[in-house]
């Protein structure tokens, strides 16, 4: 009897991993961009996307650029896109409540003890927001609007 090859032997271990990563969730490409009041684009926000009722996966979260301009990701291992379904959308944006300024993505807390939320309640808030949005089997262009006035100082 003929003794199987270490390739052979490896080969099937090899493939169980490498499939074995995925979820075998499908998600699809979106873009978006974010706003307040219209048309003035929101950087620096993060915006976290909650599954609806029969909406698969975890959800998803993606950071706005300088220009408002966002992708997401929606897994633990960083996968890009987002299951389609229904999502309510919260976001958070920090300003030092002293100056106004926008804090830097990752800022840490101990260096802006002034630190406060910029978008204003219910946008922010993770069980309330009336923001919604729903991703088609195609992905997609999103626009998420915050149609109220961001808090600007305390």
């Amino acid at each position: 009897m003929r003794q199987p090859s270490l390739p052979g032997l490896l080969l099937p271990l090899w493939f169980g991993v490498v499939v074995g990563c995925s979820d075998g969730i499908n998600r699809v490409p979106i873009q978006g961009k974010l706003t307040s009041e219209g048309s003035k684009p929101l950087a620096n926000a993060v915006l976290v996307f909650t599954p609806g009722q029969g909406t698969p996966g975890e959800g998803a979260i993606g950071t706005t650029d300088a220009e408002g301009s966002f992708t997401v990701i929606s897994s633990r291992n960083d996968d890009s896109g987002i299951p389609p379904g229904k999502y309510k959308v919260r976001v958070s944006r920090l300003i030092d409540g002293q100056t106004g300024e926008v804090l830097p993505e990752g800022a840490p807390e101990a260096d802006y003890p002034h630190a406060m939320e910029s978008i204003p309640l219910p946008f922010s808030s993770s069980g309330n927001s009336p923001l919604e949005v729903e991703i088609s089997e195609s992905g997609g262009e999103l626009k998420i609007d915050i149609p109220k006035a961001l808090r600007s100082k305390k």
